[in-house]
C-alpha cells in the first residue's frame, strides 16, 4: 500500500508547499473558506467507507467459501472412506481415486480461479486418476497464449524456483516470519505448468520428480543457483499464468494444444459414449466447455451413482453424499461471482477524481490559518486518503499472488496432509476398534 501511495503523496505534498510559497512569501491571496470543503468530505467519507467495506466483504467471504470447501471436503471423505465396502482390490483403488479428486476439487478451484487452466500442474495431475483426459476445453486466440508462455520461460529462467510441494522444500528468505501465513508466489513449482518447467530446465529432473525426497534433493541444488538469480527477482512481476489452450476440432475429432513451443495434436478420447440420442439434441458447434472443478465432481457423482447401482451402498447415502457436492457446486459458483465481479468502473473513477480534487484544495483552504503548516497536514491527509482507496483495490480480489491475497496453496497442503493420512492410516473398516484398535 506504502508503494502505491507514495507517488501522490510526494506530488500532493509538493503541491500544498508551492500554495504555501504563493500565499506566504509572495503575499498572493489563494485561500478559500474552510466550509466548501467540510460539504465535500462527509460524503467522501461515505464513499471510501462504502469501497472498504465493499472490498472486505468479498475478501471475507472468499475465506468463509473456502473454509466451507475445506468442511465439505472432509466430511466427504470421511463419508465414503468409511461408508463405501471394498470387496476387492479394485473397490479400494476406486475409492482412493475418488477421495483424491475431492482434494483435486480444491486444487483444481485455485487454478481456476486465478485463470490458470488445464491439468498440466504438479499439484493437480498427481490427484487425478491416470490416464483420465479432462473434456474441459479453453477458447481463446492461440498467438496471445504463445507469448505468454514464452514470457513466462523468460521469467522463469530469470527468478528463484521455489518449491514447495507439501511443504518439501521452502528457502529461508521465503519462509513465514511467524505474522500470519505467506501469501502463495507464483513461482511456485506447483503453480507452474510441468510443461513449462520442462521447457523452461530442458536437463533438469525436476519436471519428472514424484516424490518429496525428489524435490528435497533438486530443490537443495536449485538453491545454490537461486543465490545468483535473486537481484533479478524485483526486477519482474510475474502475473497469473495459464496453461495451453486447448481447442477442440469437432470435425476430425481431435484436439490441438496452443501455447507450447510447438503445438501439438493428440486424439481426444471421450470419457463415455451416450446410450441415447435425438433429433432435440443440442446441435454440435465444437464450443462446448466445462471449468475442470465442475467436471470433477461429476466424476465423484458418477462413482457414487455408480457404487449404488452396484449395491454397495444405500439410497440415503447418496442423498448424504448428493447435499454435499451440492455445497461444493454453491461455493465454486460464489467464488466464480467473487473473482468475475469488477466494481464498477465508474464508481472507482469518480471516488478517484473525488479523492484528488478534495486534496487539491485542501492547502487552499487551510494556508490561511496554518501557514506553513499545511504542507505536513496535506501529506497526512493524502496518505491516508490514498491508503483507503489502495486497500480497496489490494483485497478486492483475494485468490491471486498478491501479497494480501489468501494463501490459498496453503489451504490446499493442508488438505492433502489430511487425505494422506486418511488414506494410509485409517482403516475402511472395524471389528472391535474401540476395544483391540482393530
Amino acid at each position: 500500500v506504502l508503494l502505491n501511495t507514495l507517488p501522490g503523496v510526494v506530488v500532493t505534498t509538493l503541491f500544498s508547499a508551492i500554495v504555501c510559497l504563493i500565499h506566504l512569501q509572495f503575499g498572493i491571496a489563494v485561500d478559500i473558506p474552510v466550509s466548501v470543503l467540510s460539504t465535500v468530505s462527509v460524503a467522501l467519507g461515505m464513499l471510501l467507507a462504502f469501497r472498504v467495506n465493499t472490498a472486505y466483504d468479498r475478501f471475507n467471504e472468499g475465506r468463509k467459501l473456502i473454509q466451507t470447501v475445506m468442511a465439505t471436503v472432509r466430511n466427504l471423505t470421511r463419508q465414503i472412506w468409511i461408508n463405501v465396502p471394498e470387496r476387492t482390490h479394485g473397490d479400494h483403488l476406486e475409492k482412493m481415486r475418488c477421495v483424491k479428486l475431492l482434494l483435486a476439487f480444491m486444487v483444481a478451484t485455485k487454478h481456476h480461479l486465478r485463470g490458470e487452466y488445464g491439468a498440466d500442474y504438479d499439484d493437480l495431475k498427481e490427484l487425478l486418476p491416470p490416464g483420465w483426459q479432462p473434456c474441459s476445453i479453453i477458447h481463446a486466440p492461440p498467438t496471445p497464449k504463445y507469448k505468454q508462455r514464452k514470457h513466462r520461460q523468460r521469467l522463469l529462467k530469470a527468478v528463484p524456483l521455489i518449491i514447495s510441494f507439501y511443504n518439501a522444500f521452502r528457502p529461508s528468505r521465503y519462509k513465514q516470519n511467524g505474522s500470519g501465513l505467506e501469501p502463495d508466489d507464483p513461482n511456485d513449482f506447483v503453480n507452474i505448468p510441468r510443461s513449462v518447467v520442462r521447457e523452461a530446465y530442458p536437463d533438469s529432473d525436476l519436471a519428472y520428480a514424484n516424490t518429496t525426497a525428489d524435490l528435497r534433493r533438486i530443490a537443495a541444488e536449485q538453491d545454490e543457483q537461486d543465490d545468483e538469480r535473486q537481484h533479478l527477482f524485483d526486477q519482474h512481476h510475474t502475473g497469473p499464468h495459464e496453461d495451453e489452450a486447448i481447442v477442440q476440432d469437432s470435425s476430425t475429432g481431435t484436439t490441438t494444444a496452443y501455447g507450447s513451443m510447438t503445438s501439438s495434436t493428440y486424439s481426444h478420447r471421450p470419457h463415455h459414449t451416450k446410450m441415447f440420442t435425438s433429433e432435440e439434441d443440442l446441435p454440435s458447434q465444437g464450443d462446448a466447455d466445462i471449468s475442470l472443478p465442475l467436471e470433477i465432481l461429476f466424476l465423484v457423482a458418477l462413482y457414487i451413482n455408480q457404487a449404488k447401482n452396484s449395491k454397495k451402498i444405500e439410497s440415503n447415502f447418496v442423498s448424504v453424499v448428493t447435499s454435499s457436492l451440492d455445497t461444493l457446486v454453491n461455493a465454486l459458483t460464489s467464488f466464480e461471482r467473487i473473482a468475475s465481479t469488477p466494481i464498477p468502473n465508474s464508481y472507482l473513477i469518480h471516488l478517484k477524481q473525488g479523492v484528488i480534487l478534495y486534496i487539491f484544495f485542501l492547502p487552499f483552504a487551510l494556508v490561511d490559518s496554518l501557514a506553513w503548516l499545511v504542507t505536513p497536514i496535506v501529506a497526512l491527509v493524502s496518505f491516508t486518503l490514498f491508503g483507503i482507496e489502495a486497500i480497496g483495490a489490494e483485497i478486492e480480489n483475494p485468490f491471486g499472488y498478491d501479497y494480501n491475497d489468501l494463501p490459498l496453496s496453503t489451504y490446499c497442503d493442508q488438505l492433502k496432509n489430511e487425505v494422506a493420512y486418511i488414506i494410509y492410516h485409517i482403516p475402511t473398516h472395524s471389528k472391535s476398534i474401540l476395544l483391540d484398535g482393530s
